[in-house]
């Protein structure tokens, strides 16, 4: 099904912002762009309520407060507009400098590549975010000694 040229370009125009703002680490905005009602998964995890998306968000790493990552970079490499959703394949990049998922930190630099989904309602806001992340290189960056 083909959707309109100018509901593209605002759900485009959404989906930027809310890469503008993980990139620039400004939680309140990051908050700003999710519907009251709106979930977050990410790797099968669900984050249902506004306080746990927004910890989530801040676990990462995308706030003023240390999380398991710093200088986080989310990178769009590819686009695809469904009638439904626009999906993303891209990368987050930075260094992995706290705790993350039972993987101690590194100090390294890390690329993780991701499939995220996205769903906006028609006031402009996010109804749902999923995310599936490779978090492989996480691991792959330990000593052999750590890993066992």
């Amino acid at each position: 099904m083909q959707i309109a040229t100018a509901e593209r370009e605002r759900r485009r125009a959404l989906l930027a912002e809310h890469y503008d703002a993980e990139n620039e680490h400004d939680l309140k905005r990051i908050m700003a762009t999710f519907s009251p009602g709106a979930e977050m998964r990410f790797n099968g995890h669900s984050f249902a309520d506004p306080k746990a998306i927004q910890g989530a968000h801040g676990y990462i790493g995308m706030s003023a407060a240390p999380g398991a990552f710093s200088g986080i970079r989310n990178l769009r490499d590819r686009e695809h507009i469904t009638a439904d959703e626009i999906v993303v394949e891209g990368r987050l990049c930075g260094t992995h400098t706290g705790e993350f998922l039972g993987f101690p930190p590194t100090q390294r630099a890390v690329e993780l590549p991701f499939v995220a989904f996205y769903w906006f309602d028609a006031k402009g806001q996010l109804v749902s975010e999923r995310i599936v992340m490779d978090l492989g290189a996480l691991g792959a960056s330990q000593p052999a000694a750590a890993r066992s």
